[in-house]
């Protein structure tokens, strides 16, 4: 392609330095969201980002890792950070209870870095001091191998190893790499999970929280202020988007389950339900919908009783709710309708129960379930829709209580039958 006259191409910098930005912010967040009351989370202030705590301060210096590894043996980024670590403390800029996290966002490492991370107390972190003055300058006392270290390197790593033993030692000690898994939000979903939310809720708090903290830095960067944030203002904005996004409260989420086609085949040939719909003259597409209403509720009464979501109490009452309504629907069809043949009055006793909007434990529930939980106890006799539909199904009673007892069983296969 023929450049235009004029034009000047863009800097392939660009795309990592607003990758980095955009780090940062993240990794702000991820600080807030482990910070606790009265502590606070700063950007490009006393590191890249730092948690400031009176017991002692968590400093952090952010690497993408994209196109390189940012702290093999010989990299510059990691003798650098190492080197401006040291000087801080060296000038008092931070304290020697001052924690340091090395944090790349892609799992690269280095013998180095995993070294010092392994370092967890001064005998070690000394040992290791020694170790590596010997491997990278070569034992002592000629050190010939520090010679032919590049010139821009050797500055950082002659800056860190040539410091005291009690020195070099302490800031080993104090230093912890942190991977990501390549997906920076992503990583942040966990942390989240932590604070009691419902997982469908998690990535909308998360939009809202990345784009609060941004103004929240912008605004300081404008007004030419240290870009620090409160955990007191964060937990604030945590509080109100849980509010907004977060409905577990008040809302029982559906839980994913496939039915298949085998398994409404079975159900077809041999549930009580589906003949007690047939009793009524449903057609096929009816009897479809019924089967998967009935399994996707047997599956969330599992799935929320294991989650601690319903206790068993609140299941008895709701269904309890639903025999109290089958009764007053029949009697009113029945006094209604006296006169319709008695298909028609079972399916339009069908149809007001179906039509029902019930809560469980004060919680809303997906618009199957009603459908699924009448299908359940018709499977068992307890409700009907044909008006003598003891005296039709009753032979099949025995036959459908026995399968009953597995409906809350995980949907199988129809070859998963023994």
């Amino acid at each position: 392609m023929t450049k235009k006259p004029g034009a000047t191409r863009r800097s392939t910098q660009v795309p990592g330095q607003l990758y980095g930005y955009s780090l940062q912010i993240t990794r702000t967040v991820a600080h807030l969201l482990r910070a606790r009351p009265g502590q606070s989370v700063s950007i490009e202030h006393l590191d890249d980002v730092a948690t400031a705590d009176p017991a002692g301060d968590t400093v952090e210096q952010d690497k993408s890792g994209l196109a390189h590894n940012p702290v093999s043996d010989r990299s510059l980024d990691l003798w650098k950070t190492l080197y401006n670590w040291m000087l801080a403390i060296r000038g008092g800029a931070l304290k020697q209870e001052t924690n340091f996290i090395l944090y790349v966002a892609q799992n690269h490492h280095g013998s180095v870095i995993d070294r010092i991370h392994a370092a967890t107390n001064q005998k070690e972190a000394e040992a290791l001091v020694l170790a590596l003055r010997d491997e990278i300058w070569g034992p002592a006392p000629k050190r010939a191998g520090r010679g032919s270290l590049p010139k821009n390197l050797r500055v950082f790593i002659d800056g860190v190893l040539s410091a005291s033993d009690e020195a070099v030692a302490l800031l080993f000690m104090n230093v912890s790499l942190v991977n990501g898994s390549g997906d920076p939000n992503g990583d942040l979903l966990p942390l989240l999970g932590e604070k009691a939310l419902s997982e469908g809720a998690l990535e909308e708090i998360l939009q809202h929280l990345l784009g609060w903290t941004k103004r929240t830095i912008d605004r300081c960067i404008e007004k030419k202020i240290p870009a620090v944030v409160d955990w007191d203002e964060f937990n604030k904005q945590l509080v109100a988007s849980a509010k907004k996004f977060d409905r577990s409260d008040s809302l029982l989420p559906s839980t994913r389950a496939e039915v298949m086609p085998a398994d409404v085949r079975k159900e077809l040939r041999n549930r009580t339900y589906v003949s007690q719909l047939k009793a009524i003259n449903c057609i096929e597409n009816e009897l479809v919908r019924a089967v998967n209403d009935f399994l996707r509720a047997a599956v969330d009464r599992t799935t929320w009783s294991e989650r601690g979501d319903v206790v068993e109490n609140s299941f008895f009452e709701f269904e309890d709710g639903l025999q109290r309504a089958w009764d007053s629907q029949r009697t009113r069809v029945e006094i209604e309708q006296r006169g319709a043949i008695e298909e028609d009055r079972g399916r339009l006793l069908l149809a007001h129960c179906m039509g029902l909007q019930l809560r469980l434990q004060g919680m809303d529930i997906p618009a199957y379930f009603v459908p699924g939980s009448f299908h359940t106890m018709a499977d068992t006799l307890q409700v009907g829709w044909h008006p003598r539909y003891h005296e039709i199904l009753s032979r099949n009673t025995s036959h459908s209580t026995s399968q009953s007892e597995d409906v809350q069983a995980p949907i199988k296969e129809e070859g998963d039958e023994p």
